[in-house]
């Protein structure tokens, strides 16, 4: 008997190199960026690459692999990161420890810089075990402790004035908006911060009481009226120095935000596995306040 599941897609909105050997592969697909947005800003696509590579090397989580066939069939469903519009994606694979990606740009109006979150999914099957390996990709909590996604989308504001930095390890002075805080931020919320049911676990009233968050911060962390970001003004450290966390809701224009021990710790309260530095050979880049970054569409 064929029985099928059906997922919603979670969105939240906001802030997302030569290859290195990492525990966790983001794969970036550019097959909807049909207005050109990373064709014509290059550097905005290896900046993407960077923070793709921040996570990857400090993500030892393993994925189980996705694979379709003719009796078990995995559908990925996602918004159209250029157009807005749903799209489903039948006979639906990705490869062991990979997240697949889909990014472009459109215009989001008023001052969202951007907006993305893990994608949704149906399921269809006649071995059980096919279900939960691929609904939750091996991560025997989910999705209530844990979490699994295949990947997601992630859609740029294409009106925006964007600072691509050449070089992500420095800090100099610029303005604008800083692309490589807002990729950071993006792929924070596709990894579950502010989307994921094990997310959701955590949250009691307007305050996130997860155990790793908690020893970081001191306490219950307080979230934003919408529950899929840290209150603004919320800090938490990079390198021992204090700095406003990179899952606020809003970026100053000319500065950066690195990910900090607070926002590492929230990955780890929602069932990731996060190494206390980065893996040997693995690269991740910091860089170094008010646009808004969005609101967010929770799974419940």
């Amino acid at each position: 008997m064929n029985h099928a599941l059906f997922r919603t897609l979670g969105i939240a909105a906001l802030w997302t190199a030569a290859h290195t050997a990492q525990a966790i592969v983001i794969q970036f697909d550019y097959t909807y960026d049909s207005g050109g947005f990373f064709s014509s800003h290059p550097q905005a696509k290896t900046l993407l690459q960077t923070a793709g590579n921040f996570f990857g090397s400090r993500l030892t989580d393993h994925l189980a692999a996705i694979t379709s066939s003719t009796t078990n069939n995995f559908t990925a469903s996602f918004t159209n990161p250029t157009t807005g519009n749903p799209v489903s994606l039948s006979n639906f694979s990705v490869a062991a420890d990979t997240l697949k990606v889909y990014v472009g740009a459109r215009n989001l109006g008023g001052t969202t810089l951007a907006e993305g979150g893990p994608g949704g999914y149906a399921v269809s099957y006649s071995d059980p075990t096919y279900f939960t390996t691929v609904s939750t990709r091996g991560q025997s909590g989910a999705p209530n402790t844990d979490f699994g996604p295949w990947g997601g989308t992630i859609s740029f504001n294409d009106t925006v004035n964007w600072y691509f930095d050449p070089d992500p390890t420095t800090d100099e002075p610029f303005t604008g908006n800083d692309f490589y805080s807002v990729a950071l931020h993006e792929l924070g919320h596709l990894l579950g911060i502010g989307t994921a049911g094990s997310w959701d676990h955590w949250v009691s009233g307007t305050q996130f009481t997860g155990p790793a968050s908690e020893s970081v911060y001191g306490g219950p962390v307080p979230l934003s009226s919408g529950l899929s970001h840290w209150a603004e003004g919320v800090r938490g450290r990079v390198n021992g120095i204090p700095q406003e966390a990179a899952m606020d809701p809003t970026l100053t224009t000319g500065t950066r935000k690195r990910f900090t021990d607070l926002d590492l710790a929230a990955l780890r309260d929602i069932g990731w596995q996060v190494s206390a530095v980065p893996l040997p050979g693995a690269v991740w880049l910091f860089g170094s306040g008010l646009v808004l970054l969005g609101g967010a569409l929770r799974r419940r």
